[in-house]
Order: C-alpha cells, then structure tokens, then sequence
C-alpha cells in the first residue's frame, strides 16, 4: 500500500488577521442591524402552510384474500380510537380549549365540555380504502415568522432521526417512538400561533400520528403484522427528494475532484469503511478499482454523509490514526473509544481528542516517526 501523504496535517491552524475595511478609513465597519422593510412585512404578515398526508394500508392480504381477490374486492380498514391517542391529546388543556369548541358545540367553561371531547375521541371512525385516504393538514399561521421558526425545529427533529441505523429494526422503532413524541410536542405549541384549515383532518393526522396500527417509517411495515396503514406526508417526501438530489450532485462533483488527490481519496475511503464498521486491515489490501466502488456506492446511498466527510478538514489526519490502528502502531480500547500507544501511552479519549494530540506541535515528533513506520508496509 502507498503511504498516505500527510503534508501540513501537524501545522498550527492560524486565525487570519483582519484588516481595515479601504472605504471606511481604517474604521470598523458596524454590523448592519436593520432589516429591509419588504422583509418585515413579509414575517409580520399571515402564512398559509400548506400540507397533505396520505394514510395507506399496507397491503399485507392473507393468502386466501389474494387468491379471491376479485370474489372479495379491494380491503377497507378503519382507523379506531385510541387510550393512547385520546389521553396524549386530552392532556394538552390548550390545544382542547382552542380547537374543540368548534366541534363540540360547547364552551370550555360548559360543564360537559371535556365529556363531549373526550367522547369525540373515543368514537373515532376512519374508514381507509385501497385508494389512500388524503388529510388536509394545511396551517393558517398568524404570521410567517412562526411558520419559519416551527419549520426550523421540526427538521431539527427530523435530523436526530435520520442519523438512526437504517440496518437496525429495533434502532428504528425507538427512534420512531421518540420522534413522534417530539413531533406531537411540537404540534400541540401550534394553537398558540394559528389554526388549521381543516380542523378535523388536522386532528385525525393528530390521531394517526398515535395510533400504533399505523407505521410511521414504511421500514416497519413488514416487521410486525400489527402495522395495518402507513402515514405519508408529501410536501415533506418531495422536500426529502430535492434535498437528496442536491446532495447526490454535489456528492458526485466532490468524488471527481477527489480522483486528484490520492491521499485525501484514501482518507475519505477508509472513513466510509469506518462509518459501515468493515475490518479496517483487510480494507487497505484492496486494489484502488475496488476502493472506487465502495466510495462510489456510499455516494449513491448516502450523499449527505459523504460531503460531510469530504468537508472535514482532518479527514487525512483521521485515517492516519484509524491506520496505525489497525497496523497496532495505536490501541483503541475494547469496550469504549479511547486510543493510546502500543505501550499504554494516552493519545485521547475519541478520535477527535486523538486529532487535536497530533496535531499538537509538541508531538511532531511522534507524528513523524509514526509516518516512517507507515512507509515500511
């Protein structure tokens, strides 16, 4: 195996001097604090969200509905009530108090009033076909601000989940579980800022979201037979698309500029064995072809990942360490992340602390001397 080349890894990271902005003299330049007016206007101003989800059913007939499928026709489910669903919603006193009146027939302060909700809620009867059924969750919000700030937290959720283990089922229902409670947290805020444009199929995707029987990653479908509908949001999925195509261009121009440079292409490749746990020793003895394919395969699944890894400015640094890991020049301990030398030395207690050792001008010398001991192999 070539050795990797390392240049300028050990180096200081300096912070570069600021100089006087020409046109104002030598005097710094104040931050501008104002916002155009157009801009106010527009968060000050009312927003319509809107938003579609579409509740499916999965499609898991019995051998003897598929073999008399014409005789029988087409499945149609309901979507029950729920303990669950019912006391989660009953428990927010302000979500209740803002959109039940309206449905009910009742002011919060009538004494009958939460028997009537709950009584709602307990005769839910949501009848689903093969045709999909479509809730209209559009919001109407008080002001464009809000929409953005919600916006803003609901992919910040949306983010926890999506770095899950896909490979693992049981990751995938946890996750499941603590994103809905998030999301049900968030939506229940929502009163406070505006109203939906079809109250009951605002509540009935509130419902959904709830309702065990109905899976809220299609990754679950087939694994418990429980799962009898599927939820689907579409603005979010074609949002998913974009973003994924975006990062997919991206990933691919980041992939021909790494052909340039062996080392970083190196760097890079041994990341990617990392990120999918591959035996790290038997991932250096493969030809640069086989490299090629794997790295480009993790830029077709996981373009995101792969710009991430390909922006981290110790990417080479860090696949040295993973290296002399794996040529037991370095020990990462067994049961936790902690790396030291051969003879104990501590080196950190994770590969960023590892990084931040290395690059340390004090031990330049053991960086180097490990560098030699690579160039032997």
């Amino acid at each position: 195996m070539s050795p990797l080349n390392l240049d300028n890894v050990g180096g200081e990271n300096k912070v570069p001097e600021t100089t006087p902005n020409a046109s104002t003299n030598g005097a710094e330049k104040k931050p501008e604090t104002n916002v155009s007016a157009p801009n106010n206007e527009e968060l000050a101003a009312p927003y319509v969200e809107q938003r579609k989800v579409i509740i499916s059913l999965t499609h898991n007939y019995s051998v003897y509905r598929k073999v008399n499928i014409k005789t029988m026709g087409h499945r149609r489910d309901t979507i029950g009530s729920s303990i669950t669903s019912c006391r989660t919603l009953l428990s927010n006193q302000k979500e209740i108090e803002t959109y039940f009146p309206s449905i009910v027939g009742l002011s919060p302060k009538h004494n009958d009033f939460i028997s009537r909700v709950r009584n709602w809620l307990n005769n839910i009867q949501f009848i689903v076909k093969d045709n999909d059924a479509v809730l209209d969750t559009s919001f109407e919000w008080k002001h464009k601000s809000d929409y953005l700030a919600f916006r803003k937290r609901e992919e910040a959720i949306d983010e926890e989940y999506s770095r899950i283990d896909r490979s693992d089922m049981s990751a995938i229902e946890k996750g499941v579980a603590k994103r809905v409670a998030a999301i049900n947290s968030l939506e229940g805020e929502k009163c406070e800022y505006g109203r939906p444009v079809n109250l009951e199929d605002y509540l009935m995707y509130r419902h959904c979201l709830l309702y065990k029987p109905v899976a809220k990653d299609t990754a679950l479908i087939n694994s418990d037979p429980t799962y009898r509908f599927y939820i689907k949001d579409e603005a979010k999925e074609a949002e998913k698309k974009k973003r994924f195509t975006e990062e997919r261009v991206k990933a691919m121009n980041k992939f021909i500029e790494l052909n340039a440079s062996p080392s970083k292409f190196n760097a890079v490749y041994l990341s990617i064995c990392v990120a999918n746990n591959k035996n790290i020793a038997e991932a250096l003895l493969k030809d640069y072809t086989e490299k090629q394919t794997i790295v480009m395969d993790f830029v077709n699944n996981n373009p995101d990942k792969f710009n991430k890894m390909t922006n981290d400015k110790n990417i080479v640094l860090k696949a040295f360490i993973e290296t002399l890991i794996a040529r037991g020049e370095l020990v990462r301990a067994e049961y936790n992340q902690q790396i030291s030398t051969a003879d104990g030395e501590f080196i950190g207690s994770n590969i960023n602390e590892a990084v931040a050792y290395f690059n340390n001008p004090e031990h330049k010398a053991l960086y180097e001397a490990y560098q030699n001991k690579l160039k032997l192999f």
